[in-house]
Order: C-alpha cells, then sequence, then structure tokens
C-alpha cells in the first residue's frame, strides 16, 4: 500500500513540474518586430518651412518650371517609387534640404519607431503631404530604404522594404519620431 502512494505521489509532483515548464515556454512566445530595414546608418533630412519660396513664384522661365516640377515630385508626389540609381541625397541638398546630425542613440530610437507592427493604422489623412522630413537608410554607404513623412498630416511614404509597412504611422510612433529629429518643434506643421 505504501508502495502505491509513493506512486501517486511522485506522478502529481511530476506533473506540476511540466506545468510550470508548460507556463514558461508560453511566455517565451513573444513575436518579435523586425525592423523595416537592415541598416547601419540612418540619414535625416528635413526642410525648412521657409525654404519652398520658388515653387510659388510667378515666372515663365522653362528651367524654373521644370525645377518646380522635379521638386513637386518628391515634395508632394511620390517620387521616388523605387531605390533611385542616382544620388538621391544631392537631389535635397539642391532644394535646401538641411542634413541632420543625428547620434547613435537617435538612430536606435528611429531604427526601433520603423518596425513591423502588430496593429494596422487605420486613420485617414486631412491633408496634401509635404514631406519635409526624409529619412535614408544606409548598409555599407548604399542606399536600402528610404521614409518620406508629412508630420502635419501623418502621411508618409517608406520604399525598400521587404516587410508589410502598413502598420505604420499611428500618431504615437509620429510624434516619438518628431520629437527626435525636431525636439524643440512644438508647431505640428513642421
Amino acid at each position: 500500500m505504501r508502495k502505491y502512494i509513493f506512486i501517486i505521489i511522485a506522478i502529481i509532483i511530476s506533473s506540476c513540474n511540466n506545468a510550470k515548464k508548460a507556463e514558461v515556454v508560453d511566455t517565451k512566445v513573444i513575436k518579435e518586430l523586425r525592423p523595416f530595414f537592415d541598416t547601419d546608418r540612418i540619414d535625416h533630412y528635413y526642410l525648412d518651412s521657409s525654404k519652398r519660396e520658388f515653387e510659388h513664384s510667378s515666372t515663365d522661365n522653362i528651367a524654373q518650371g521644370e525645377k518646380k516640377k522635379e521638386f513637386s515630385s518628391f515634395f508632394y508626389g511620390y517620387y521616388p517609387e523605387v531605390i533611385p540609381n542616382k544620388n538621391f541625397e544631392n537631389l535635397l541638398l539642391k532644394y535646401s534640404y538641411k542634413k541632420s546630425n543625428l547620434s547613435v542613440k537617435q538612430e536606435k530610437d528611429i531604427e526601433n519607431i520603423f518596425r513591423e507592427k502588430d496593429s494596422l493604422q487605420t486613420s485617414g489623412y486631412a491633408c496634401i503631404p509635404e514631406y519635409r522630413d526624409i529619412f535614408i537608410f544606409k548598409k555599407k554607404e548604399k542606399t536600402v530604404g528610404i521614409a518620406k513623412i508629412c508630420f502635419k498630416c501623418g502621411r508618409f511614404q517608406i520604399i525598400g522594404s521587404k516587410l508589410d509597412v502598413g502598420g505604420f504611422g499611428l500618431w504615437s510612433e509620429l510624434d516619438k519620431l518628431k520629437n527626435i529629429v525636431r525636439p524643440n518643434s512644438k508647431n505640428v506643421e513642421n
């Protein structure tokens, strides 16, 4: 009889230990959110709100008209739609975009924002985008991704990611991103 009691107690104790192991395994099944880009450097370019006067000037100069069209293609539009072969950064500098000096911490914080999301972005947009902030993601000096952001209306364009970027663009993460690259800016239109 004693032998049976000892066997029953051993079975109960071993089943309790297995239950604890199962709990530990369940807590380790947390989905890791992958970054949109495999990068070793992030460059941020921004345009001050006063730096696009030429767009509103009324000149009949053909060269000036072409310049306006080129500027509008990336400031308001979807250019580039793929990673460009030519140097996109020179184009930004041509139109008075400035390059930020990001610290390693800022780059890490930005990379943490540009990640896969479990949620879906469902809000609508209330304006035509003005892409004043452009992030260029690089790996070994080669551009691997571009993200254009309009902090005014929350629109964005992300180019080069192999992951689904549909969950990006929540106001909370855009606010975090803006606080990283424009910490002294209180105004949404910057």
